[in-house]
Order: C-alpha cells, then structure tokens, then sequence
C-alpha cells in the first residue's frame, strides 16, 4: 500500500485582505468607469451580472440588468421551453437610449442576456433553443465545471454555436481554467463553495478560498486574454472591489440580489416584515427539480439518494433593483478611486492587498456600535421623504 501526502498551501477570502490605498487622480467616485469584458467579445456596462439560480435570475431581473448595465443568466431549473421564452422575453423588451444610456445592447440594439445549460441528458437541444430564442451567452451551469463530461459539452457547443458567446464552470484553479479555455470557454466562471446558500465545502470538503481562486484563475486566463467571472463568497460591494482587484472582470451576484422585487425569488410577508425566499431548488436538485415540474412523481428513494450542496433560504426584501445597483456600483467606484485606478484594467494592473489579521479584522467593522445599545434612527426614510414631498 502507498501513501502520498496531501500538499498544503494557504488560500485567503475577503475577509482576509484589504485593497492598500494609492494615491488617485480621480476628483470623484464618478471619474471611474467601470466598464469591462463579460466573455472575450462581449463588453458590459458594469462588472455586475446576476446569478443563473431558480431564486435569483428571470426575465424581470434579467431586463433590469441590461438596462442598468450588466447582464441577467436565465436558471434552466425549468423546462427548455419556458427558459427559451424567457430569453424571448428579454430580447423583446424596449430599451430606449434616451430612457437607458448604459444599457447591454447586441449589434441589432436589444438587450443582452444569457442563459445557463447543463452537460446531459437534453442539453443541446435546451442551447438550440435558447439560441433561436436570441441568447447571447450561454453559461455551462455545473459545480464541478473541472470535467471530462463538461470539457466535452463546451467542445460540442462551441462546435453548434461558434457566434454564441460560451461561458464555463465552476473551477477554482488555473488548470481548470486552461482546460476550459482550451475547449472553447470565452469566459471562465470561478468559485467552488462561496456561495451564499452554497454547503459544497461542508458536504464534500472541497473548494478554494475565494480571493486565491480567482487570482489564481485570472492568471491563467489571461495567457489565453480571457476574462474570469468571480462567482459566490461577495457579501459587500468592497468585497466585489476585491473581486475584480483579484483578477475577475465581472462579479455574479445570487444572494446579494435575490431580495430585489425583480428576483425570481418568492415574495412572503411575515410579522410585517418582508422577505423573498428560495422556492424548493436546493432541496431537490436539478434532475428532480425538472422532474417535478414535468408532473411526475418523485420517490422516497430519489429523494433519500440525493446530497443537497446547499440550504434554502430566505432573504430581506431590498426594493427595486435600480437602487441596490446603484449602492453596489457606487462603492465599487470609490474602490477603484482608492487603489489610485481609473477603470477596471488599471485596478488589474495597480491592485495591491495587505493581509488582515483577526485583530484587524474586528477593526474592519464599525465597532463602536457594540458598546452602546443601538436605536437605529431611520434617516434615510425621512430624507427620502422629504425629497419625495419637496
């Protein structure tokens, strides 16, 4: 019997680092631009894209993405035929230049937006149809995106769809980047076990803490000049600036979003309190999700059999997504400001981090609140007030 010992190394998350300040040339936080590369052919607005996920992304929020910017992922946690529709959807929606200068517009001036596949059973003809629906990129949606099955998929749909833009993961090192480029991926989604609702690194112990990830990551895509997604782990618009000072080009955002009223997430009301909720996705997966709705009967068995990665959840109701986006990208750009950039290229280039220790740590947050009971005043709703009655 032999016995090779495990290499370790360490690998550090948002918490674990800090941007260095530079000294900037910006004389506000609107002198950044922040638009960047979605895939090698695709540019956006905005390094902000929502999460393909039955909770977070259809066509609503999909609409409210392009139009600010970004780009929605439309979950296939449906049949192909309503996802297809739902791309439709978004093709079709009016988006005028004087309503929405920013907009994500194609050539032909619609809105942008993608969609998710899998890598079995029906997944070529869910892309055909989302391709004839108008989709301009199609992401292959696996939690282990590091695979022969999935390198074989991005293979054949790179071959069925070569003027489609084709995004792949997820992996969390540089050889499942290189694989995946070098089987088609225009761009590659990085994250293993971040996520919000995401229990991967419990169940099966695996992953790679976010910020070596997607360094990592970005280093080996860039060889090929292809841009990473960071994907999962972002609880705060400095951990997105993070995010991109790391390497990643865009940052999907699932949790961070679902309590916007444009979310796919379920609407409750509960002790007079609002909240959107997951819908069931985590619990059963996605081959008995797809079954469900196609009216047949899932068994003690199946259910028993399957190991969720994940917990449902429920999240608080944020409002509209125009207002949450603009929080986001506000702190974004004074990032960038602080690590003396202009745009996101510049802050791949001048990025620096300092690692935090635990002490520094508990000096990151606004700690003079714990010594004194809090009563929480609610100015910004008086001042909304104000400006909505002035």
């Amino acid at each position: 019997m032999s016995f090779r010992k495990p290499r370790v190394r360490s690998g550090l998350s948002f918490d674990d680092v800090l941007l260095v300040p530079q000294r900037t040339r910006a004389h506000s936080r609107r002198d950044v631009e922040l638009s960047t590369r979605l895939t090698t052919d695709i540019t956006l607005g905005t390094p902000l894209v929502s999460a393909n996920t039955p909770w977070c992304t259809g066509a609503e929020m999909a609409v409210g993405m392009a139009r600010a910017g970004g780009c929605g992922f439309v979950h296939r946690m449906q049949p192909v035929e309503e996802q297809a529709r739902q791309v439709a959807e978004v093709k079709s929606t009016p988006a005028e230049e004087t309503s929405f200068p920013g907009a994500s517009r194609d050539e032909w001036g619609r809105l942008r937006v993608g969609a998710a596949v899998g890598v079995r059973d029906e997944f070529l003809e869910r892309a055909r149809q989302l391709v004839d629906a108008g989709v301009d990129v199609l992401v292959i949606d696996i939690a282990h995106g590091h695979s022969t099955q999935t390198l074989a998929a991005l293979e054949k749909l790179r071959e069925n769809h070569p003027d489609v833009g084709l995004m792949a993961g997820n992996v969390a090192t540089a050889d499942g980047t290189r694989d995946l480029v070098e089987a088609g991926a225009q761009a590659v989604k990085v994250g293993i076990g971040p996520g919000g609702i995401c229990t991967t690194r419990q169940v099966a112990g695996a992953g790679v803490p976010q910020i070596t990830a997607i360094m990592d990551c970005a280093e080996a895509a860039a060889e090929f000049d292809v841009p990473v997604v960071a994907d999962g782990g972002v609880r705060s618009s400095g951990d997105m600036v993070k995010a991109l000072a790391a390497g990643a080009s865009s940052v999907m955002l699932g949790s961070m979003l679902a309590g916007v009223d444009e979310s796919a997430a379920l609407l409750v009301e509960q002790d007079g309190a609002k909240y959107k909720v997951t819908t069931g996705f985590v619990t059963l997966g996605v081959p008995l999700t797809l079954k469900r709705q196609r009216g047949e009967r899932i068994t003690r068995r199946e259910l028993e059999e399957y190991v969720p990665e994940g917990v449902e959840a429920s999240f608080d109701y944020l409002g509209g997504l125009d207002t949450v986006l603009t929080q986001y990208t506000g702190g974004i750009r004074s990032g960038v400001s602080y690590s003396g950039a202009l745009d996101i290229a510049e802050l791949h280039d001048k990025a620096e981090f300092t690692r935090v220790t635990p002490a520094g740590l508990g000096e990151n947050r606004p700690h003079a609140v714990e010594r004194t009971r809090q009563v929480h005043p609610d100015y910004r709703a008086d001042f909304l007030a104000e400006a909505s009655s002035s």
